[in-house]
């Protein structure tokens, strides 16, 4: 430590007055925090963060982006996009982003908030420094380590085999359209620091080939359905973004989840309005393999290889997956067939009627993305053999500044979801569903309303409630700067869900309602300095006679006292029945991460977050975090319990940006 500070004092001095590279940061946070709510359950959401954080580092060119391709972007809906593509039309390419305040329908505020997605490349400059091998080479380097300060159980009683310290790293290189990516992930517990790798070579713009990809892949294809990354968004405080998804088809590979990703080859090659995608996978998985029968009985996905028993799970069964699909876009519609045939080397075998079952699977999938008179349709049906599953939806642009989109999800019980992941209530799931999804977006003359309504049902017996089940829920967020520097948010959520309970030892159908209040005020002091307090309220009542409630208050400072330095802090107060009425919050962390824990009981928890740029290209950061419980004597449970009720993280990251 004493090191550490001899460094970080030295770099200082010596960087005095140099810019403080922490852009991408910032944008990344303040995006995320504008379209996610806080989900109701602890949850790791790095990848996300990383989805944004790429988008920013590889923005959208507004001078070739086609409507689809536009609404890629975070805040922009079918109007926007509109707009813009209108604008060019009418007045030829951009000249600069910042050229969009020059367009009259777009207002201030949305500018701001989707620039740090777009660019403008320059032809003429690209050309003349296309032999210019400094110009067009780059490396980015993220290194970081985690440690929990306090002895977990597993580490006491030895039944973790390696350090406590959780260890990444990931290199990527761009030189012209060649990029080449490595990836490595240690979990506290586990042994080895590349327990999981990851790598990819990517070229794009290959003549008539739209990009290629060898190693780790992704497919997406139309709305998550059939193939999709192993993350994405789903209902949010942006009613509107996360509805329908856009993405590459095929994109490399580069983040630690360590499941439902492809390894091998993929391919895009472009026919003017056609492209023809052909993959190919082969890639290990951790799986429970039954003695017996030498069939799969589960498929862990926490990526977790610490003790003896979960070492003997990983890469213990193997897939192989092979398909095509055929796309035809311009700009007014998006359309597409797919095929993929999977083959697993274990049998699954099912723990009840509807569960997966065999080792060979076909997909066949359709989707439709289409602009009839400035509204957009959309959605995918996908065939597994046995059963169609569907997602639909329509986006209506009311005027500039009300937008309405409505979708429909029939997701069959029988329906295996092998790489899909798709909007619904269970995010991802894509099976026994159905559901009704309305909501709407507008900037009124008083502020920015978000407003959905969901309503939904599970028609089969689901995990943990032996029963059919219903629910529905509804969430409306309001912001606006009533005074100068002054951002208010308002933000309302009721859940009206059935659920199972154990009433003497028998487990019965009972309705839960949870409701959920939060005020948020932003004060912006100056450009140096700006804080952040929040007040969350939560109360739950079930029809079994339990009421419980929990309350959650937060301050933030956010303060750059120099050029080269920012600082980031927060204390939280929570006090809450039990677990059932647990708060969230998502908070500043290292690059990268984006963690969401459960807050339950009575406690404090406080962080300081410091991020250095000594150099344009070098950015440390280090996070303190500290959650305290007065009232308990142990924290957490199994393997993982703390003796004692103190819970304290240290964090150090490294990123280079040459």
């Amino acid at each position: 430590m004493a090191v550490f500070i001899i460094i970080f004092i030295l770099f200082f001095n010596i960087a005095s007055g140099q810019a403080l590279e922490d852009t991408t940061y910032r944008e990344a946070e303040e995006t995320i925090t504008d379209l996610l709510q806080e989900p109701s359950e602890e949850s790791d959401n790095s990848d996300l963060y990383e989805t944004i954080e790429d988008l920013i580092n590889n923005p959208i060119d507004i001078n070739k982006a086609v409507l689809n391709e536009l609404q890629r972007v975070p805040y922009i809906d079918i109007t926007t996009a509109n707009i813009i593509l209108n604008y060019r039309k009418k007045f030829g390419r951009f000249f600069s982003v910042n050229e969009l305040n020059s367009v009259g329908n777009l207002s201030k505020e949305t500018v701001e908030k989707i620039s740090p997605f777009l660019t403008v490349t320059d032809d003429m400059s690209s050309a003349k420094n296309s032999g210019n091998l400094i110009s067009n080479y780059s490396v980015k380097l993220r290194s970081r380590i985690q440690n929990d300060l306090q002895k977990r159980k597993g580490f006491i009683d030895k039944k973790f085999t390696g350090s406590k310290y959780k260890i990444y790293n990931k290199i990527i290189t761009n030189y012209k359209n060649i990029e080449v990516g490595f990836l490595t992930d240690k979990d506290p517990g586990e042994n080895s620091i590349n327990d999981f790798s990851s790598y990819f070579l990517s070229i794009k713009h290959l003549g008539f080939i739209n990009n290629v990809v060898l190693g780790d892949y992704t497919v997406a294809w139309g709305q998550g359905l059939t193939l999709w990354r192993p993350y994405g968004f789903s209902k949010g405080a942006d009613a509107v973004f996360p509805i329908k998804k856009n993405a590459k088809i095929v994109n490399r590979y580069a983040s630690s989840t360590e499941n439902n990703f492809l390894r091998g080859a993929a391919a895009n090659f472009g026919f003017k309005n056609f492209s023809l995608i052909a993959f190919y996978s082969k890639n290990k998985f951790d799986a429970n393999i039954d003695s017996f029968s030498n069939g799969i009985l589960s498929t862990p996905i926490d990526g977790l290889h610490r003790t003896d028993n979960e070492i003997t799970k990983r890469k213990s069964s193997e897939e192989i997956m092979y398909g095509s699909a055929l796309n035809f876009s311009n700009n007014f519609i998006n359309t597409g067939i797919l095929y993929y045939k999977s083959v697993f080397s274990n049998p699954f075998i099912p723990g009840s009627m509807f569960d997966i079952q065999g080792d060979n699977f076909n997909y066949t999938s359709f989707y439709y993305d289409l602009y009839p008179d400035k509204i957009n349709l959309f959605g995918e049906l996908s065939f597994d053999g046995k059963s169609l599953a569907s997602i639909n939806g329509i986006q209506i642009p009311v005027n500039k500044n009300f937008i309405f989109v409505t979708s429909i999800r029939s997701y069959p019980r029988n329906f295996i979801n092998l790489h899909g992941f798709s909007f619904g209530e269970k995010s991802g799931t894509g099976k026994n569903e159905f559901g009704i999804y309305n909501g709407v977006r507008w900037n009124s003359p008083i502020g920015t309303v978000n407003f959905y309504y969901d309503q939904f049902k599970f028609p089969y017996a689901s995990y943990g409630i032996p029963l059919p089940s219903t629910g529905n829920e509804f969430l409306i967020d309001y912001k606006n700067k009533f005074v100068k520097n002054f951002d208010t948010r308002l933000r309302f959520k009721y859940e009206n869900k059935e659920t199972a309970f154990n009433e003497n030892n028998l487990l019965i159908l009972g309705r839960r309602i949870k409701k959920v209040s939060r005020l948020e005020i932003i004060y912006t002091i100056s450009s140096q300095f700006k804080v952040k307090g929040r007040f969350e309220y939560n109360n739950i009542s079930m029809n079994t006679g339990v009421f419980e409630e929990g309350f959650l208050a937060f301050q933030d400072l956010q303060y750059n006292p120099s050029q080269v330095i920012g600082l980031y802090s927060r204390i939280v107060f929570f006090k809450t029945g039990s677990y059932n009425s647990a708060v969230y919050e998502y908070e500043n962390d290292l690059a990268g991460t984006l963690l969401n824990t459960a807050l339950f009981g009575e406690g404090i928890r406080w962080y300081l977050l410091v991020r250095f740029n000594p150099y344009k290209i070098i950015t440390i950061s280090c996070k303190y975090s500290e959650t305290f419980k007065p009232k308990e004597k142990s924290l957490g449970s199994g393997l993982m319990e703390i003796d004692g009720n103190l819970d304290n993280r240290f964090s150090f990251q490294l990123d280079l940006n040459y």
